[in-house]
C-alpha cells in the first residue's frame, strides 16, 4: 500500500486523529520538564517530519509542535528552558519545504528564537536514528516516529528505545500489514506475529496483537510501559504505540486517549462493540436478560477484587493499579464512590488518585468492610 502524499491531498480523518494525539501529548509533556529548574533543555525528535502542512494548509507535526511551544511562552520566560527540535525528512523536496515552512513560522513568532533551536536533517531513518539518539542522551526526550508501514519499528530499533532513560515515544505503525503480509520474509525480518493468533482474533484487534508482540520484547524488571491506540482508515487498521518509563507519562497519555475515545480509550472506533452491550441480551433458556460487561465495567470489577483481596490499600496503590491497567482515575473514583455508598469500603475524604498527592505522599487508606 502506498502512502498518501499529503503535499497533494489533505489529511484524512484518521490522520487528523493521530495528529491530535501527537500534539496533545506534546502539550502535556512540555510543562512537566519546563517547570523543573534543574532541567536546562529538552529535545523533541520527529524522525519522519514531512513538510509541515498538508495540501490545504492543515499543520503537520512540526508546525503543531511549534504551536504548542508558543503556547508556553510565558512559562519559558520564567524558566528559560532551551528546546531542541530535531526534524528529519528523507525526501529532498519535502525537506526543503519543511525548512521553508518552519523558518517562516519562526520569523512570524520571533520571540521563540530565544528558546527554540531547530536541527534539520535529510537522512535515511536507519542512519539518523542512532545519530540522534547519541545527540540526545543527556536530556529528557520525546520521540515521534510517524512512519509508513512497519519496517522502522523492528526489534533492533525497539530494543534501543528500551535502553533510553528519560525518553517517551509515540510511534505510528500500519498494523493491518501484519494480517496481510505476516508470512513474507521481509516481515519476518522485522516483527513477526504468531500466525494462529492472527487467524483466531478479530481483524479489529490486530493492533492489540502488535502491542502484545512488543510487550513480549520488554525484559522483566523494565520500567517501560506501552499502550496502544488503534485508528481505522477505510478497511485498514493503523495504530499508535506509546511508551514511557514514568507513570506520570502513562497518566498523561491515557487521559488523552480516553478523552478521544470515552468508550474504550484505545481506538477511534468501537473496538469491543461496547455500545451494543448497552442493549440487554435475552436468554431464552432461563427467560432472563444479561448484559455483557463493557471494558470499563471489567476494570471496575478488577478494582473491587484488588481492594477485597488486599483488605487495605492506599491511593498510591490504586493510582498505579489504575494506570497500569490502561484506565484513568475517573473510572476508579466512580467505583470507589459506589463501593463506599453500599458500605463495602471505608475511606476518609477524597480518593486523591492523581500524581501530586502520590508524589507528595498525601496518602488515603481504603479498607474493605467484611
Amino acid at each position: 500500500m502506498s502512502r498518501v502524499d499529503h503535499h497533494k491531498k489533505p489529511y484524512d480523518e484518521g490522520t487528523l486523529n493521530k495528529l491530535e494525539i501527537f500534539s496533545s501529548y506534546v502539550e502535556s509533556w512540555l510543562p512537566t520538564f519546563i517547570m523543573q529548574p534543574h532541567i536546562p533543555e529538552v529535545n523533541i525528535v520527529d524522525f519522519f517530519a514531512g513538510l509541515g502542512y498538508d495540501s490545504e494548509g492543515q499543520p503537520g507535526t512540526p508546525i503543531l509542535i511549534l504551536n504548542k511551544i508558543n503556547g508556553f511562552f510565558n512559562l519559558l520566560m520564567n524558566r528559560n528552558t532551551k528546546i531542541n527540535l530535531y526534524f528529519n525528512e528523507y525526501k529532498i523536496h519535502k525537506y526543503e519545504k519543511l525548512i521553508e515552512n518552519c523558518e517562516s513560522y519562526l520569523q512570524q513568532n520571533k520571540r521563540l528564537l530565544k528558546f527554540v533551536t531547530i536541527h534539520f536533517s535529510n537522512k535515511d531513518f536507519n542512519e539518523v536514528y542512532y545519530e540522534l539518539i547519541d545527540k540526545t542522551l543527556n536530556c529528557p526526550n520525546l520521540f515521534l516516529l510517524d512512519q509508513s508501514g512497519i519496517k522502522f519499528t523492528n526489534q533492533k530499533n525497539f530494543n534501543t528505545l528500551l535502553q533510553l532513560k528519560t525518553t517517551d515515544f509515540l510511534f505510528f505503525i500500519s498494523s493491518s500489514f501484519f494480517k496481510r503480509f505476516n508470512e513474507r520474509e521481509e516481515f519476518k525480518d522485522h516483527i513477526h506475529l504468531d500466525e494462529e493468533a492472527l487467524k483466531v482474533n478479530p481483524y479489529n484487534f490486530i493492533h492489540r496483537l502488535v502491542l502484545e508482540k512488543y510487550q513480549s520484547l520488554i525484559p522483566k524488571g523494565s520500567d517501560l510501559k506501552i499502550f496502544p491506540f488503534s485508528i481505522k482508515k477505510n478497511s485498514n487498521i493503523y495504530g499508535i504505540i506509546f511508551g514511557s518509563k514514568h507513570i506520570r507519562g502513562v497518566e498523561k497519555f491515557l487521559q488523552i486517549a480516553w478523552n478521544m475515545s470515552k468508550i474504550n480509550g484505545e481506538a477511534d472506533f468501537d473496538i469491543d462493540e461496547d455500545v451494543a452491550k448497552e442493549q440487554y441480551e435475552l436468554n431464552f433458556d432461563n427467560f432472563t436478560t444479561t448484559k455483557p460487561p463493557t471494558k470499563i465495567e471489567i476494570f471496575q470489577k478488577k478494582l473491587e477484587s484488588f481492594i477485597k483481596e488486599n483488605s487495605k490499600v492506599t491511593n498510591h496503590d490504586l493510582y498505579y493499579f489504575t494506570y497500569e491497567q490502561g484506565h484513568i482515575a475517573k473510572h476508579s473514583k466512580e467505583k470507589l464512590s459506589e463501593l463506599r455508598k453500599i458500605k463495602k469500603i471505608y475511606f476518609k475524604g477524597h480518593p486523591r488518585i492523581s500524581w501530586n498527592p502520590i508524589n507528595n505522599k498525601n496518602l488515603v487508606t481504603f479498607k474493605w468492610i467484611d
